[in-house]
């Protein structure tokens, strides 16, 4: 096949650079006469519409503009962290390739190189999402977890910069990426801090009808990456993905198995359910939306998910009396939405005596 210039397009944040070189430069060390070029997208979202989001790669209107700009063959592939993914993916747009994965946890930040338990009582440590704080304050309740928003470079400053946190907790592969594993002084492994979905896969991203781009970055696809992901993936779809709930969950392909753990947690600070889930590997995405279905079995899981949904707190009594005694208000209908979303459907309520 004749050698073709490879158009990269990437955002200009140093993340979305580092991951978008990191794919070339594993496509350049398989293909040394390959020809790559990185197009960079200024971003259309303005800096104030982002202050609010978790900190990821990219915001999930970034994410869809660059699925724009690639269909408009502004460029022919674009590098996406899986957990930044904005799913189902746009029509015309596929997975080109999808590289073995990097550390799949989540690592400590400090400058002074301390590990977690060695911070005093009181220590201020930034963490990306719900899922992070919940389970960090049920290990370390002596702390605080505030969740920091606006973007992974603004995480990184408040800690590196501006000295407002005496740590950072986020993914590993971000900081491996970024190139400052020097201080990252601890590894959280899944028996500890169960990972969110995607954590440490990057995705490349083509158009569906560019099968002569899917050949050249054949030699770079994972499929037990691949696999591993469409699991996660299977999992996370069935909850309402428009929220920052305390969910994770981690799939492991060994010897062609895969092995799930998937967890949700309480705003109260408690982790409460977490279930495993093993079977064949070709069967992912079955088994990922199977380990979803047995962790909603649990009441006490769907009432924990829209506790962090309502976190002033779900109104006074069970959530079975807020459908029996006011069946048709407001807040009834939020309920059965969010039920819906969450692929469950209530208990009809008791008849009275």
């Amino acid at each position: 096949m004749k050698s073709r210039v490879i158009s990269f397009g990437s955002l200009a944040s140093p993340l979305a650079k580092s991951q978008t070189q990191f794919v070339i430069s594993r496509l350049q060390a398989i293909r040394p006469r390959q020809t790559c070029q990185m197009t960079i997208i200024p971003t259309p979202v303005a800096d104030s519409a982002k202050a609010d989001e978790p900190f990821l790669a990219a915001a999930a209107a970034e994410v869809e503009f660059l699925e724009e700009q690639l269909l408009a063959e502004e460029f022919q592939v674009v590098v996406v962290a899986a957990p930044d993914l904005v799913l189902p993916l746009r029509e015309g747009v596929t997975y080109a390739a999808v590289p073995e994965r990097s550390t799949p946890y989540d690592a400590f930040l400090n400058r002074q190189g301390l590990i977690i338990d060695e911070m005093t009582a009181g220590s201020v440590i930034g963490v990306p999402n719900l899922r992070t704080r919940i389970q960090m304050q049920s290990l370390w309740p002596d702390l605080e977890f505030p969740i920091l928003t606006g973007g992974l470079d603004r995480g990184l400053e408040s800690l590196l910069r501006q000295c407002q946190v005496d740590g950072l907790v986020l993914p590993a592969g971000a900081a491996e990426h970024l190139g400052i594993q020097g201080i990252v002084s601890e590894i959280f492994y899944p028996e500890m801090i169960l990972p969110s979905s995607g954590q440490g896969t990057l995705v490349a991203l083509g158009r569906q009808d560019d099968q002569d781009l899917r050949d050249l970055l054949q030699p770079l696809h994972s499929l037990q990456t691949f696999q591993e992901m469409t699991a996660e993936h299977a999992f996370m779809q069935h909850f309402a993905s428009d929220l920052d709930l305390p969910i994770s969950v981690l799939a492991q392909v060994k010897q062609e198995q895969i092995h799930l753990t998937g967890a949700t947690g309480s705003t109260h600070g408690v982790s409460t359910k977490s279930v495993t889930l093993s079977g064949d590997s070709e069967q992912a995405e079955m088994l990922g939306s199977e380990l979803a279905r047995l962790l909603l079995q649990d009441g006490q899981t769907v009432i924990d998910l829209l506790e962090a949904d309502f976190p002033d707190g779900l109104p006074a009594g069970d959530l079975e009396s807020d459908f029996e005694e006011e069946p048709e208000d407001e807040l009834g209908d939020d309920l059965r939405a969010e039920l819906a979303d969450l692929d469950i459907i209530p208990p009809p309520p008791r008849k009275k005596d």
